[in-house]
């Protein structure tokens, strides 16, 4: 059965029960979208940490990396051939060199190291000795037989030429002892070379040769049998830029005219610092400076004196060098942690009285331990954050606890002379004492 297209009367309750449902679901959407949005909830104060800004007295110094070496060096040779009879020391011993007057003699000999067999050197020494005997003897009866023939000519019962003769046999009797005695010199040398002294006093190392070995004599192929340094003093070496170089030659006095470029009358101070040391304990002065800039690095090579009485230098250690370049003035002082950075611009934030917490630019000065020299920017006693950067913004109030910053220790560095200019980099180079930023 067919049916047609509904039809809404007027006056059909269907319609009116209709619109009705369709009110009633609209009301009640309406109804959920209105409810109320929850209200947002209040950020709580970060909690940060801070420290205050302390002053503490500086010096400003230049910090190279040098290297430690002995000030007198010793390899000692055999001078003569010949088997080691003896080794009189232990390695790693402190020995004694000789001992000098006044005017340079030798008062009391070195301590004795080696000895070789001395029997050949001994019996040749024997017969050169012997030889200048038989050669004075000789001599005297030369020298007899020219006084009879010199009486003899003036009567003619000798002639002119035995005369001559005999003037020249004493002649050559008087070089041959010569000769004899010179010999004799040189056999006594060769027998003193076989007890080997300490030449300077030092650390020795150990015995190149153990004894009974056959050693080879001479002056420049000798077996090298030890060696001896000398650590008292202790030089270091280090190279400086030729503006640094600068700087230290003109502490020099103006009213000098001998050895302009010396370091040594100037007395410059400077520190040593070792590997496993966390301060510059170790007080020395500048004592050279090379003639010339080396033209590839444009860098010179300057030698640092420490007198090492405690010896704990030894040859060949790497070691850092400090040179006061000002006098001692206060500087303020921040923990490094404190630091952040903002492309290339260093800044920390200052919390304040009320506890809001203030974004301050900063320029930095040299490290100090842990801590941070502030040349501008701060003052002293205010607060920066140390702990809990990330969690503040500027104008933030924050809740901040007081630590106390461990202080480096004081600087015990001589100050800088008086006409000491502060070295400044070449363009494009970095200052040997600034250390790099973070």
């Amino acid at each position: 059965m067919r049916r047609g297209p509904l039809v809404w009367l007027p006056g059909d309750g269907r319609l009116a029960a209709l619109i009705q449902a369709i009110v009633a679901v609209s009301l009640l959407r309406s109804a959920g979208c209105e409810r109320a949005a929850p209200a947002s909830a209040e950020q709580p104060v970060p909690k940060v940490t801070v420290s205050a800004v302390v002053s503490q007295e500086t010096v400003d110094a230049d910090e190279y990396t040098g290297q430690t070496e002995a000030s007198e060096i010793v390899d000692v040779h055999a001078r003569v051939f010949g088997y080691l009879k003896s080794i009189e020391f232990k390695d790693g011993d402190y020995v004694t060199g000789p001992v000098l007057g006044p005017g340079g003699e030798v008062q009391k000999e070195g301590q004795l190291l080696f000895t070789i067999e001395p029997d050949e050197y001994q019996a040749i020494h024997e017969q050169s000795i012997s030889r200048i005997s038989l050669n004075t003897a000789n001599l005297d009866l030369a020298k007899a037989k020219l006084a009879r023939n010199q009486k003899l000519v003036q009567t003619g019962a000798v002639s002119r030429e035995e005369y001559e003769e005999s003037v020249a046999a004493v002649l050559s009797e008087e070089a041959k002892v010569k000769a004899a005695k010179a010999d004799a010199d040189r056999t006594a040398v060769d027998l003193k070379y076989t007890v080997i002294r300490a030449p300077i006093s030092g650390r020795i190392d150990r015995a190149f040769v153990s004894k009974g070995n056959l050693l080879t004599g001479g002056t420049a192929s000798g077996t090298l049998l030890t060696k001896i340094v000398n650590e008292q003093p202790m030089y270091v070496y280090f190279d400086v830029d030729e503006r640094s170089l600068l700087g230290y030659l003109r502490q020099r006095k103006e009213s000098r005219e001998t050895a302009p470029g010396s370091l040594r009358d100037e007395e410059v101070p400077c520190q040593l610092q070792l590997a496993d040391e966390d301060d510059f304990s170790h007080e020395g002065t500048l004592d050279f400076a090379s003639s010339e800039v080396n033209k590839s690095t444009g860098t010179a090579r300057i030698r640092g004196v420490f007198a090492n009485k405690s010896r704990n230098l030894v040859s060949g250690l790497f070691v850092r060098v400090r040179i006061p370049v000002s006098k001692p003035y206060q500087a303020l002082l921040i923990p490094e942690r404190a630091l952040a950075t903002d492309q290339n611009i260093k800044f920390v934030y200052v919390v304040g009285s009320d506890g809001t917490a203030e974004r301050r630019s900063v320029e930095l000065g040299a490290e100090r331990g842990d801590m941070r020299i502030i040349t501008s920017g701060l003052k002293e006693g205010e607060r920066v954050i140390v702990k809990g950067l990330q969690r503040v913004k500027p104008k933030q109030k924050v809740e901040a606890e007081l630590v106390q910053a461990a202080l480096p220790p004081a600087e015990d560095l001589k100050a800088a002379p008086e006409k000491r200019p502060a070295a400044k980099p070449a363009p494009g180079t970095k200052s040997p004492r600034k250390t790099q930023e973070r």
